[in-house]
């Protein structure tokens, strides 16, 4: 994947390229429904020598390589471990908010599937995210999209790894994804 560096004016810059332009025309994106209100967990103090923290943190370790940091049970934790769920309302950009951010990540993901890939990707609906610090932030987003240039654009669901310091964002990964039944849960419907 290539790396882009996004401005505030909107402009693209993708670093293949030699000149700066806007995005392209697309249709308006679906709204995003991110619910940023939603307070943090409270998770239990992390005391090294309780045989649960272990427990659950193996656990925690088997669920984030099973799904690749995507589809992660919080539910099943009393301990905080990284990353953390993006709904849980931390500041993540100091211009954007997060739902501005998300919607950012997700253009800029797309937008370069379609170019890479030749398809025309457009986003339906957001089904979640994860982040955990780097040089910046990694992204692990899961959303629904459907190919409009496809005879049959059904809906599908889609992961990707987007990362982002500063200004630049680098899509590192877009797959789609069959979806198991935990996902289906979550779901449009």
């Amino acid at each position: 994947m290539s790396r882009a560096t996004i401005s505030a004016a909107g402009i693209t810059k993708f670093e293949d390229s030699t000149e700066l332009s806007p995005p392209p025309k697309t249709e308006p994106m679906a709204e995003l429904e991110v619910k940023t209100e939603v307070p943090p967990r409270v998770f239990r103090k992390r005391d090294r020598k309780d045989p649960e923290y272990w427990r659950q943190r193996k656990m925690f370790l088997e669920q984030f390589e099973k799904s690749e940091g995507y589809d992660l049970d919080w539910d099943k934790f009393d301990y905080s471990y990284a990353p953390v769920k993006f709904e849980w309302g931390f500041e993540f950009d100091v211009e954007l908010s997060n739902d501005e951010l998300m919607k950012l990540l997700i253009k800029t993901a797309i937008d370069e599937e379609n170019e890479e890939c030749e398809t025309q990707l457009e986003f339906v609906k957001y089904v979640s995210a994860n982040v955990t610090g780097v040089q910046g932030f990694c992204f692990y987003i899961t959303l629904w999209a459907k190919d409009v240039s496809s005879p049959d654009p059904e809906l599908k669901l889609y992961r990707t790894k987007v990362r982002k310091c500063g200004d630049e964002i680098d899509v590192v990964e877009f797959k789609l994804i069959k979806a198991n039944t935990r996902m289906m849960r979550l779901t449009l419907f």
